[in-house]
């Protein structure tokens, strides 16, 4: 480069600054092309004739330039687009060969779901680029010659001054329901970076399903942006186990074809008091919600009466289990009935809707009460939880999100069932409260207490009608029952009620 490219690459920056509305002079925009060479200011540009020479438009050079216009006038460019922007126009056709590791892979994003993987492709560009640096999470920030993203990860400001090519590695990204959306923004971010600054994208996936992770991931980013952004077609590929970077194309194949499983539940788990009427409400119903509640505290809550509620719900065709978060112990996942642990295990509703099932099995408490709106008036979504009334089972739907009008869930649910558990003197007694999907169309109130009051109003079956005949026949006691059910709310009230009725006492009702 000489002194006359330099005055003629001053005068593009100036245009940029005024297209910014940034107004300068022609002695200002010399000192600002200076910092290509890495000088101060043009009297240094004459004295340093050598540094101008030596100094070559690289993504080097407009890195140093984009920093002063950030310092001077606050605005954002990335390396990329300063070159680009400088370069005569029609005379930047490909992208330019990156400066780490140019004969490597295609600067891109590659995922992989092994640890060994990452560490492998670490070993081979540490060799591969003589001991570059590498910029990491988790995955890869115990390397030596790694740089920790710290808090801000990919977000990292400082990432636009990175040279193009340079190794990125991140993760590990969970997917789940519970991290869906969070993965999918970090993955969209990793193909715009390695998109603007030709960087490679190294991803270590934790997934239930690895057989469909292309696909899931290739999912993932596309919904995760405008429609007018092309950003997947920075996946390229797989870090495989040799720590290569490989290109896969198509990066996400077909979709397999959802797998039907034939259910070895039986109804049994439902409580026989309302066992026909969900049986009635549930025929033929192909979308919507069904809740399921249970007061016994447990790792996974009401999991008989979601596997009961499998083999009523055949009819809705193939059905999948979603994984709600991971746990620390993984083994945890699987302490579910047979009928249940024979289910495709899917990452998230979306995974499980973009493959075909439309019969899940959620977790309430990890699932954005927005996501059962959109997905319940298309799907069977089938959920246990804590709760033995139909109000506590309906809030655990609401729990997690941020729905405007909560009525508007109401109209999807098919039925919720809260069942509670007593010891008696025959064994476990259960007493059931049931609300199924009204016939005619009811004013469903904007207060949110009202509408808990509409629930149960509108019960099929209530749990104090059931308690009390069971007290009544003696084959559970007021004792036994408010030691069982301390927790459940409105159980002590009722047993405080119930014991000064007549029956309760041993004498005959007075007649109205």
């Amino acid at each position: 480069m000489d002194i006359q490219q330099l005055k003629l690459l001053a005068g593009r920056v100036r245009g940029l600054l005024e297209q910014s509305r940034h107004s300068i002079g022609h002695n200002q925009s010399l000192d600002l092309i200076a910092a290509l060479p890495g000088l101060r200011n043009w009297p240094e540009v004459q004295a340093f004739p050598d540094r101008v020479a030596a100094c070559e438009l690289d993504q080097v050079s407009t890195g140093r330039l984009v920093f002063r216009l950030k310092r001077k006038f606050d605005l954002d460019f990335s390396p990329q687009s300063m070159l680009a922007a400088l370069h005569p126009p029609g005379t930047m056709k490909e992208p330019p060969t990156p400066q780490i590791w140019p004969t490597g892979s295609s600067p891109g994003v590659y995922i992989t779901d092994s640890q060994d993987a990452i560490n492998a492709l670490l070993e081979s560009y540490e060799e591969a680029t003589d001991g570059a640096l590498v910029y990491a999470e988790r995955a890869g920030n115990h390397w030596e010659s790694s740089i920790d993203l710290g808090e801000g990860g990919l977000w990292s400001s400082g990432l636009q001054r990175v040279p193009s090519g340079t190794l990125i590695v991140v993760g590990p990204l969970m997917l789940d329901q519970q991290s869906w959306t969070d993965s999918s923004e970090h993955l969209h971010m990793a193909c715009l970076i390695a998109q603007g600054a030709q960087h490679r994208v190294a991803v270590l996936i934790e997934t239930p399903a690895p057989a469909t992770m292309f696909e899931d991931i290739q999912l993932m980013v596309s919904s995760a942006h405008a429609e007018d952004d092309d950003c997947e077609t920075a996946l390229l590929g797989l870090v495989d186990a040799d720590g290569q970077l490989q290109l896969r194309q198509p990066f996400g194949g077909q979709r397999p074809i959802p797998k039907r499983v034939r259910s070895v539940a039986t109804p049994d788990a439902i409580p026989a008091s309302v066992r026909n009427q969900m049986e009635r409400v549930i025929t033929g119903q192909t979308a919507g919600l069904l809740l399921l509640g249970s007061s016994e505290v447990r790792d996974h809550a009401a999991i008989e009466l979601v596997a009961a509620a499998l083999s009523m719900t055949e009819h809705a065709g193939p059905a999948a289990r979603i994984m709600p978060r991971h746990r620390s112990t993984p083994a945890k996942d699987w302490q579910v009935p047979q009928s249940i642990q024979e289910l495709p295990f899917l990452p998230s509703l979306e995974s499980a809707y973009d493959q075909g099932y439309r019969r899940m099995i959620f977790a309430p408490s990890y699932t954005p009460s927005e996501l059962l709106m959109r997905f319940s008036d298309d799907c069977l979504l089938i959920s246990g939880t804590y709760g033995s009334g139909v109000d506590e089972v309906f809030m655990s739907a609401l729990r997690f999100g941020s729905l405007r009008n909560e009525g508007d869930l109401l109209s999807r649910i098919i039925a919720i069932l809260g069942v509670k558990s007593i010891p008696g003197v025959d064994g476990t007694a259960t007493v059931s409260d049931l609300y199924v999907r009204q016939q005619k169309p009811m004013a469903v109130p904007t207060k949110f207490e009202d509408l808990i009051e509409l629930l149960q109003a509108h019960r099929a079956v209530r749990w104090q009608d059931e308690m009390g005949q069971l007290l009544s026949a003696g084959t559970i006691t007021s004792a036994a029952t408010k030691l069982a059910l301390q927790r459940n709310r409105g159980v002590a009230e009722f047993l405080s009620e119930w014991s000064e009725r007549p029956q309760a006492r041993g004498e005959q009702a007075t007649p109205r």
